[in-house]
């Protein structure tokens, strides 16, 4: 009677919802009402009829009307390497929680011995021990066999299981988020190593024809010598002027190949294989205008990498209702039926029915602090986390603050610096004009010619810039992974009677 009306308060209680260790809270952010960057009013995109392709956040990178780009962030979806590895993570994590949850329900063996020698129970050491509880050697000389099955279950009276399945359960949504978080990072990789590949092959595109025009202005300058026209110091101004722009031609080169071998990694595949498509020039694809950032609070929604640390947060709170259970009892009611009886020489030959049934508790009582420890441990591990949450909103607001005003500002000095292209490439005639008129040396040529070149560079690399600005804001906002969400089911994991079937005694079976 005692043992039933243990095992009844021990469901009831299980019933009940019990469990110990906090409950958790999403904590109420503190981050500002809005940003400190602000978007210039005169060039922010606003939708309307006359522009109705404003920048879309799930897939930003459209925005820029590169077919090649959008290709490539497809594949990369597809095919990224790292992107493969944190599918896989997340898919661990989803199964892992079969594992939990396992835990906390029943569990049945079946368990057989049978032995010889000089002892009353040769069964001992050989069976499981919930099978011999029930061990009944009244009327038997020696126990040689015993067959059966057993069966335990710990009650979760104090939620321990309970805080090991919800602390599972944040880990795999943390899993999820991470995830994101890396497929947002790969997308902007791909699209900034795409604006960088195209940046550089303007710029060789830039010293190429620069270098064509030098030679030939090296080839007027040389005939006008030759006829006596001028002396030999702008021969050689010429002749040190190409050679000097020609020098930064290989390294450039170089770079453009760098950016190529960079894409094909991130699309998962080999440059051989990715080369060719992306060696034909173009030209950096035109930003569009920022778009409102909208408020901080928009970040905790959108961002996975807040929403990762979130979940980690809730996760390390469960664990400390996991190390607080511990101080509990671990309260069991296990079972057994089997058959046992002596045999192997031994007579008469006789077998028995034997079972039991009942509760049991151990307590831990003396342990020198060890349990305590981990209480103290799952509860700074979880300041930890609250801590990195809060860290990681504070970085991801800096970041749009300082990426909206880098990118605003790179629109600035393109402007400026298409102006001043302008004005250079007019000094460069003037220049060019005034010496074939005797009115002025070959330096002066030089100079305007190099500035002008010098230049357009400049104008390259602040198109470039602009355009990983571009991505950093994007990023930072958290767009990309929005129409990426679904992943494959896992396979329900199957008792280990089945399993074994399926993976050793048909290993082709999936």
């Amino acid at each position: 009677m005692t043992a039933l009306r243990l095992t009844t308060l021990a469901l009831f209680a299980i019933l009940s919802g019990f469990a110990v260790g906090p409950n958790y809270h999403t904590p109420k952010p503190d981050e500002p009402s809005s940003f400190v960057a602000k978007v210039d009013s005169s060039t922010v995109a606003k939708a309307d009829q006359n522009n109705p392709a404003i920048v879309e956040l799930a897939s930003w990178w459209r925005a820029l009307n590169d077919e090649e780009l959008n290709s490539l962030v497809d594949r990369a979806v597809k095919s990224n390497l790292d992107l493969g590895i944190a599918l896989d993570r997340l898919q661990q994590a989803r199964t892992y929680e079969s594992v939990v949850v396992g835990a906390a329900l029943p569990e049945v063996d079946a368990s057989a011995a049978a032995g010889r020698g000089t002892g009353s129970d040769l069964t001992k050491g050989r069976a499981d021990q919930i099978l011999r509880s029930a061990d009944n050697g009244s009327g038997l000389q020696q126990i040689n066999s015993l067959a059966g099955f057993s069966a335990v279950w710990e009650l979760d009276i104090f939620g321990k299981f309970r805080r090991e399945i919800e602390a599972a359960r944040d880990d795999t949504q943390a899993a999820r988020a991470a995830r994101l978080d890396v497929l947002t990072a790969v997308v902007a990789d791909v699209v900034r190593a795409y604006v960088d590949l195209r940046g550089f092959q303007v710029r060789a595109g830039i010293l190429h024809k620069a270098s064509d025009v030098l030679r030939e202005s090296l080839r007027i300058v040389n005939i006008r010598y030759q006829r006596g026209i001028i002396n030999e110091l702008d021969v050689a101004l010429a002749t040190r002027e190409l050679a000097s722009l020609e020098a930064e031609i290989g390294p450039v080169e170089a770079q453009v190949n760098a950016a190529e071998y960079s894409l094909a990694v991130l699309v998962g595949d080999y440059p051989e294989n990715v080369v060719k498509e992306l060696s034909t020039p173009d030209v950096i694809p035109a930003m569009p205008a920022p778009t409102a950032p909208g408020v901080p609070l928009d970040l905790l929604r959108r961002r996975p990498d807040i929403q990762q640390a979130e979940r980690q947060l809730a996760s390390a709170t469960a664990q400390i209702g996991v190390a607080t259970a511990s101080l509990f009892p671990d309260v069991t009611v296990s079972g057994s039926i089997g058959s046992q009886g002596q045999g192997w020489g031994t007579v008469p030959n006789v077998s028995k029915h034997i079972w039991s049934f009942g509760p049991g508790a151990v307590w831990p009582l003396l342990d020198f602090g060890a349990l305590d420890a981990e209480v103290d441990i799952a509860d700074l591990a979880a300041h930890a986390s609250l801590l990195n949450y809060r860290k990681t909103i504070l970085n991801a607001v800096e970041q749009v603050d300082t990426s909206l005003d880098s990118y605003q500002a790179e629109q600035a000095r393109m402007d400026k610096l298409g102006t001043a292209m302008m004005a250079g490439q007019r000094a460069v005639d003037l220049a060019t004009e005034r010496y074939n008129r005797g009115l002025t040396d070959f330096l002066n040529v030089v100079d305007a010619e190099r500035q002008f070149y010098d230049l357009q560079e400049q104008y390259a690399d602040a198109q470039v810039t602009q355009g990983e600005q571009f991505v950093l804001l994007y990023k930072s906002l958290g767009g990309g992974w929005q129409n990426y969400q679904a992943v494959p089911a896992i396979r329900q994991p199957q008792p280990a009677i089945i399993a074994l079937f399926r993976r050793v005694l048909s290993p082709s079976a999936p």
